[in-house]
């Protein structure tokens, strides 16, 4: 069976839970649909976990994403850590993603992976099928995922599939874009190559780490200012090296519906 790759991205307003922006990223879609072009002209597709407050505010970034077809989940209304998979929030993002899509969300990710037995009782009653939270690395959360399995699998006591993202062994670092610019990529690379990779990866991404201004970056706190300042302004060409990498390993890139098919039963997409 051939191994799965699904690019993710968390389309969402804040600097990872750490900084309130002011959504002038997502004033511009012009840098956002060549960012997508590209990706469309290397046939990777994107999942999109967005924020209910976007669906409503910003429609035609949304139309970007859309025309590109990239499929369509949710992470939560507000991005509040605060309440990340309460009721309200599960809800009122699966409300705004129905006027929007026309369809009922199958996928749902929680802000900074702060899912709890309770958000999952509150993901089934609202129909969802998989959530794709857990980050089983030493962050976030390790005392919580670090020892969890690093495969889909259905949560115990629930019929949700969980689809967590993929932590490169044997260190546990998660796969994702913003620790390739921490690290740099001749280390993240090597990290890569000696690690056992499970058969379905779940790589993660932000807007920011793409698109963080010098304004912004000046906001955050001094250490996480120095955690953005690697290789600020490199996301995209690091992006390129990781997905070039993978191909050459011969996967699959698909979205993360294809994951959940390829576990149980299939359904439709928001695209």
């Amino acid at each position: 069976m051939k191994r799965l790759f699904c690019l993710t991205m968390d389309l969402e307003a804040t600097v990872s839970g750490i900084l309130e922006t002011d959504y002038s990223i997502l004033k511009n879609p012009a840098p956002i649909e060549a960012f997508l072009d590209v990706l469309e002209e290397k046939g990777v597709p994107l999942t999109v976990f967005v924020v209910g407050e976007i669906l409503e505010r910003f429609p035609l970034i949304i139309d970007c994403f859309r025309r590109r077809k990239c499929e369509f989940h949710c992470h939560s209304h507000t991005h509040n850590p605060k309440a990340p998979d309460s009721a309200d929030e599960i809800a009122s993002c699966r409300d705004a993603f129905e006027r929007t899509f026309g369809i009922s969300p199958l996928g749902y990710r929680a802000p900074q992976g702060r899912i709890s037995r309770e958000g999952i009782h509150n993901l089934e009653k609202q129909g969802f099928l998989f959530d794709s939270s857990v980050f089983p690395s030493y962050y976030p959360n390790p005392f919580r995922y670090l020892l969890r399995n690093r495969n889909p699998h259905r949560i115990k006591g629930s019929r949700l599939l969980e689809i967590p993202f993929t932590a490169v062994s044997p260190f546990r670092i998660t796969l994702s874009i913003s620790w390739i610019k921490l690290l740099g990529w001749p280390v993240y690379h090597n990290l890569l190559r000696i690690s056992r990779l499970p058969r379905e990866l779940v790589f993660g991404t932000h807007l920011h780490d793409f698109f963080l201004t010098h304004q912004q970056l000046r906001r955050l706190p001094l250490f996480w200012r120095f955690i953005y300042s690697r290789n600020h302004g490199k996301g995209i060409t690091l992006l390129h090296r990781a997905l070039d990498f993978f191909n050459r390993q011969d996967v699959e890139f698909a979205t993360m519906s294809a994951v959940y098919q390829r576990y149980g039963v299939g359904n439709n997409p928001s695209s």
